[in-house]
């Protein structure tokens, strides 16, 4: 398994973070595609589970979020999630009349996935294209989230005790989520000083910071995930990449992740 994982891992994640470092419409637009593969991989675990979802509006509804965040238009935003609702209600309505009893309950994870893949994913984006030097902000946040849950996995595996959701995934412990976020500090003051030359906003101690709060943040994102997989009685979102399931299964961390890099480029990186 963790020789899987590692293989995948090795023409993954040069992919990705090449594209990140090129950053541009290139970038924006493999993120489009990776977020509405996304949104189908979601809408496929509801359709297993038994909930009458249409993927096309799920994938839909997410890339036109994200395309709104490609070409700055955020101001339309309130207006794309009235006509999402719209759309999406009407669907559910229609669900309901033809014998979904479950079709309000549809309509709730439907909703939840355009905000998770879609809203969230949308950072990215809004990342990639912030001046000055947002695609290197955006490459720090990736690598930093990674490396977290790399060093979560490894001595949470190797070290861990005890255990701090039994119930949920019992094999997520307290020293994997310590030695996750140790990871991400010294991760970030090694980043930050290696950067500090292209990246001087960056900087060893903004770096400490971003790995620090991604620590926790990166727990949260993959145990939210297990949360929904459970609860849809599903192991994996998908089996796209061997060793580490689907895409949305590699994407659960990433999502918080670039949320907050952009909240952090804001602050520090202007």
């Amino acid at each position: 398994m963790l020789r899987q994982r590692a293989l995948s891992a090795m023409i993954f994640v040069p992919l990705f973070l090449g594209l990140v470092w090129l950053g541009g419409i290139a970038f924006n637009l493999f993120l489009l595609l990776v977020l509405a593969f996304a949104g189908f991989e979601y809408s496929r675990m509801l359709q297993n589970s038994g909930y009458k979802v249409a993927y096309p509006l799920i994938m839909s509804a997410i890339g036109a979020l994200v395309l709104l965040s490609m070409f700055a238009t955020a101001w339309l935003e309130p207006l794309a999630w009235t006509l999402i609702l719209v759309v999406l209600g009407s669907y559910s309505l229609w669900q309901y009349e033809h014998g979904d009893d479950k079709a309000f309950i549809s309509l709730g994870l439907q909703v939840f996935g355009v905000f998770f893949i879609g809203v969230l994913g949308a950072y990215g984006i809004s990342l990639n294209q912030s001046q000055p030097h947002g695609n290197l902000w955006l490459l720090v946040t990736i690598a930093l989230v990674w490396l977290v849950d790399a060093g979560a996995y490894l001595i949470g595996t190797r070290f861990g005790k005890r255990n701090i959701l039994p119930r949920l995934s019992p094999k997520k412990t307290l020293e994997g989520l310590i030695g996750g976020t140790l990871v991400g500090l010294l991760s970030g003051v090694l980043i930050g000083w290696i950067l500090r030359k292209p990246l001087p906003e960056l900087g060893m101690l903004n770096g400490a910071g971003l790995g620090l709060i991604l620590g926790p943040l990166a727990f949260f994102g993959d145990t939210l995930m297990s949360l929904i997989k459970r609860s849809l009685a599903v192991k994996d979102t998908g089996s796209l990449i061997p060793g580490h399931g689907g895409v949305l299964d590699r994407l659960d961390s990433m999502l918080w992740a670039m949320a907050v890099g952009y909240y952090f480029f804001i602050i520090f990186g202007l």
